[in-house]
């Protein structure tokens, strides 16, 4: 996925937000150039990073719809938005911490 952590902090000021912790976004953006992960997994990682850890003060799941989508976009994939947003917010609720869970929770969105 083509997203700096620049852009991603841009993204989430428009949403109202700022930065509170960024460790755990270095780690995911580390987990970006990793060859051996697939889209998806590359994605959780970021996913995991918004939705779990709360970097921002505000606007995290919607900075995680926007980077979804972003990502859908850039891949030629179809969105079910209802899905995606049902996904992302459960991700949130729950905790999930397991990449390949979140990956296949948003393989059902974005397909």
């Amino acid at each position: 996925m083509d997203i700096s952590k620049k852009d991603l902090l841009r993204i989430n000021q428009g949403f109202g937000g700022g930065l509170r912790s960024d460790s755990s976004l270095d780690f995911a953006f580390d987990a970006q150039k990793n060859n051996r992960l697939g889209d998806y997994k590359k994605l959780a990682y970021l996913l995991r990073a918004i939705l779990v850890d709360h970097p921002f003060t505000d606007g995290n799941k919607r900075t995680a719809m926007f980077v979804s989508l972003a990502f859908a976009s850039e891949q030629n994939r179809l969105v079910d938005r209802e899905i995606l947003l049902h996904q992302i917010v459960s991700i949130a609720k729950k905790n999930l911490t397991d990449i390949r869970v979140i990956a296949d929770r948003i393989k059902t969105a974005i397909k």
